[in-house]
């Protein structure tokens, strides 16, 4: 039965959505037109994917990833989405900048370069040159991008509100879906909103400031707004192309590893990194890696580091336990978990990818099958930790192409175990440490005084204690089978104590000068009693055969 909940919620969404009738007209007809009830091919899911709109080549690019769900054929065909989208008409370039500065853009900049840099989903990227000579990078976004996202994802919404109405099966499966409709909203808001991304590229650049080797473009925030984004042009060459990289005198193993452990100093050392680290994103200027569009980031929190660090080490170290409080620490409970039985997974996970040398595993696939588990014990990532997942196994994907002996894992755990050396990890190792112990030394200072308040309340009746012991189901049918012959058992005994008694009477009618009643009595307590032996004796031939007492 749905929720009063689960009802208001579909009301609400109802009433919202103004729009998603004509939209999912507009939807069943393209799905029509590509037939994929008899099966598509890896380019038509790309052209049905660009012609559904933004929103869903979103879905794509975050699919691209997930070669551990969707055959390779298909993620390597979705990388197309990345940046091969239809390009915008530049007279429609041209209009979106009149429209976002209120005055012609030919006020703004010198010349603009009409072919498109690249063309993604939600915005376009043209060369244009300043009136001071500067070369620099426009992004414009498409127009109505803003309203129609948001249309989709109101349908998704409410086709998710649903499913959960009108069917209380399959909720974890809807649960996922519906962290995934959210995980969606959350990036697409960023992304369409420039000024998001302006505050990105001006932390970034603060952040890789001292990382030698490593730089992003230069923003221009005078010239930005919600709608434009104007930075510094990156000449150079993407990282996956390894003949121009050669041809350049660059080492492509050399930029692997540097591309590695700047990524997990971006995770462990600041909590904000590059979510969409593909290789269309990443170039080499003159030796130098270079991370440009910065529409989407990852957040982590300090205690969020700390688990995530806590997750690689555990992993290094073979320890479980530290892996099971790291994994119940970045997750989001949906229902009961059996701790015992996580960490027993966990542990063969663990030994699994233990014996194996670190340059072997495969972090897709490791991530992949603990993301299984997890989901077993009603356990869901936080979406940052999720985003960080797919921007590892993206990572992962870049090393296969241009380095495929450099490891990602190795990367890691050689960085994990150097910082647990790092005298500031150290020191915040050793306050945690101080603050834990003190912790205790006043807890255990105050234990006396708890405890005789206890017992003193207890003394008085003001406490009630309330115990929740789980007995097994076979135990508990066996229980339930045995009351219930015993009770047959004390019937029979009543019938034949209370017949015995109406015999020595001279009540009528009589039967064989017996009363009635008494016959009764006796033979119902007789065929009580052969049923209860009878009972009792299948019952022990079950227990002694292993098998379910009825």
């Amino acid at each position: 039965m749905a929720t009063f909940s689960e009802f208001m919620r579909m009301a609400r969404l109802g009433r919202e959505d103004r729009t998603s009738g004509k939209r999912m007209r507009q939807i069943l007809s393209i799905v029509r037109k590509y037939h994929i009830t008899k099966g598509i091919t890896p380019q038509q899911a790309v052209s049905l994917l660009e012609e559904l709109g933004p929103t869903y080549v979103k879905i794509g690019q975050m699919a691209s990833t997930r070669s551990d769900i969707l055959p390779k054929e298909y993620c390597e065909a979705f990388e197309q989405l990345h940046a091969d989208v239809t390009p915008m008409p530049f007279e429609e370039v041209k209009r979106c900048l009149d429209e976002a500065y209120g005055k012609p853009w030919a006020e703004v900049f010198l010349a603009i370069d009409p072919t498109p840099l690249g063309s993604a989903s939600i915005a376009q990227v043209h060369k244009a040159v300043l009136f001071d000579g500067s070369v620099v990078a426009v992004k414009v976004r498409r127009p109505g991008i803003v309203e129609q996202m948001s249309q989709d994802i109101a349908l998704m919404k409410k086709l998710l509100a649903t499913a959960e109405f009108f069917s209380s099966e399959h909720q974890v499966i809807l649960l996922n879906f519906e962290n995934l409709v959210d995980e969606l909203e959350r990036t697409t808001a960023n992304e369409v909103n420039f000024d998001i991304e302006l505050n990105n590229l001006i932390r970034f650049r603060i952040e890789i400031e001292n990382c030698d080797g490593i730089s992003s473009p230069i923003p221009y925030p005078q010239l930005s707004n919600e709608s434009v984004l104007v930075m510094e042009y990156v000449d150079g060459i993407p990282i996956d192309d390894v003949k121009a990289l050669k041809k350049e005198g660059d080492d492509p193993r050399v930029l692997a590893n540097r591309l590695v452990q700047n990524y997990i100093s971006q995770v462990l050392d600041h909590g904000f990194f590059h979510a969409d680290p593909h290789p269309g994103n990443i170039v080499i200027r003159r030796k130098e890696i270079v991370w440009i569009d910065l529409g989407m980031v990852g957040t982590l929190t300090g205690s969020e580091r700390q688990l995530v660090g806590r997750m690689f080490r555990s992993v290094a170290t073979n320890d479980p336990f530290m892996l099971m409080e790291a994994v119940i620490g970045i997750s989001r409970q949906h229902g009961e978990v059996d701790e015992g039985k996580l960490m027993g997974k966990l542990s063969q996970l663990l030994e699994k990818y233990g014996s194996a040398d670190l340059s072997e595993i495969n972090m897709g696939e490791a991530f992949s099958e603990m993301i299984e588990v997890m989901r077993g014990q009603n356990l869901i990532m936080l979406p940052s930790v999720t985003m960080l997942v797919r921007g590892l196994m993206t990572i992962e994907g870049v090393l296969d192409d241009i380095a495929p002996r450099t490891n990602v894992m190795d990367v890691v755990s050689e960085h994990v175990m150097m910082q647990s050396l790092d005298p500031k990890h150290m020191e915040m190792r050793a306050t945690e440490l101080a603050n834990s112990s003190l912790r205790s030394v006043e807890a255990i200072t105050k234990l006396p005084a708890q405890l005789t308040n206890t017992l003193t309340m207890l003394n008085r009746g003001e406490l009630a204690m309330r115990g929740d012991v789980k007995v097994d189901e076979h135990a508990l049918s066996t229980v339930y089978a045995s009351v219930g012959r015993l009770s047959l058992a004390l019937i029979s005994v009543g019938l034949f104590l209370g017949s015995s008694i109406i015999c020595t009477t001279n009540m009528q009618p009589k039967l064989l000068e017996v009363p009635l009643i008494g016959f009764l009595g006796f033979l119902g307590a007789f065929v009580l009693g052969v049923y209860v032996i009878v009972v009792v004796f299948k019952s022990r031939h079950a227990m002694k055969n292993n098998q379910k007492v009825d």
